[in-house]
């Protein structure tokens, strides 16, 4: 386990991914330590009373999925290191991903929660609002706008400065956003600050004062669901309800998955047939 969370920091991984990895492979040591089984000697018969065993831990069906995955990884990792015979790699199957997807606002629900930020007389309104809008029209994770720095705006477009860096269009509403919130923050290099009562107190703001300002919307509006990837989740439906192609909406997002869009696509039938 040791060698492979190493060969994973060796591949890139992020610190919060090989976490997660150590904390599935703990769990799956657990197991093996409590059954008196040898790793190496695993068969396709263990690894069902594996499952057996994470579903008595109360674990659900989508856990259990991850946690088999990855130690079907770790499988995969002592195979090509010639510890394990090749056959054992293709032993068993996770159980299917049950996708449930959070709570999704319609337009007029978005245009209330938008509307509600006071950001005429509130300088910290002009950059909720633009937060707000910028997510819900990009689709951006929470450390991808937390980390945005004014260089990358070029023009009309944001230029992503991620692991999958990828090129975004800016709508004129966005733009004018942009411009009315850099009169207040030209100083700072990244566009959204921390702030307090006392006004700006850091250079960049963090997941989880964003994740501060969704609960006060949340809370303002009676939308207790309110959270930032649930206008990530709006955005993608925005962009099937227009019509964009499913590969221009993956390479917007970052993802190379087709099976990525399913559960939206579900939605957007499920709407539109409504």
């Amino acid at each position: 386990m040791r060698h492979y969370l190493g060969f994973l920091k060796g591949r890139s991984k992020s610190t919060s991914t090989i976490s997660s990895y150590k904390t599935d492979l703990e769990l799956l040591e657990k197991f093996l330590q409590k059954k008196k089984k040898d790793f190496f000697q695993l068969r396709a018969k263990d690894f069902s009373q594996y499952e057996i065993w994470l579903e008595q831990q109360g674990l659900k069906t989508n856990t259990k999925r991850r946690k088999l995955i990855t130690a079907k990884a770790l499988v995969r990792y002592a195979v090509s290191r010639k510890k394990m015979s090749g056959e054992r790699i293709t032993f068993f199957r996770p159980p299917n991903r049950h996708e449930r997807l959070p709570w999704i606002p319609g337009k007029e629900v978005y245009d209330k929660v938008f509307n509600s930020i006071e950001a005429e007389k509130v300088p910290i309104g002009k950059r909720n609002r633009l937060l707000v809008a910028m997510i819900s029209e990009l689709a951006l994770q929470a450390a991808e706008l937390c980390s945005l720095r004014w260089e990358h705006i070029q023009g009309k477009t944001l230029d992503l400065k991620t692991k999958k860096g990828r090129s975004l269009t800016l709508s004129s509403h966005l733009q004018d956003l942009l411009k009315d919130w850099k009169k207040q923050n030209h100083k700072g290099d990244y566009i959204f600050p921390g702030f307090n009562r006392h006004g700006i107190r850091t250079a960049k703001m963090t997941p989880r004062g964003l994740e501060k300002i969704f609960s006060l919307l949340a809370k303002q509006n009676n939308f207790p669901e309110l959270k930032p990837k649930t206008l990530r989740h709006y955005a993608i439906l925005q962009w099937l309800e227009a019509k964009t192609p499913e590969t221009e909406i993956r390479r917007r997002l970052g993802v190379t998955s087709t099976y990525s869009l399913k559960p939206y696509l579900k939605v957007y039938e499920n709407r539109s047939s409504s």
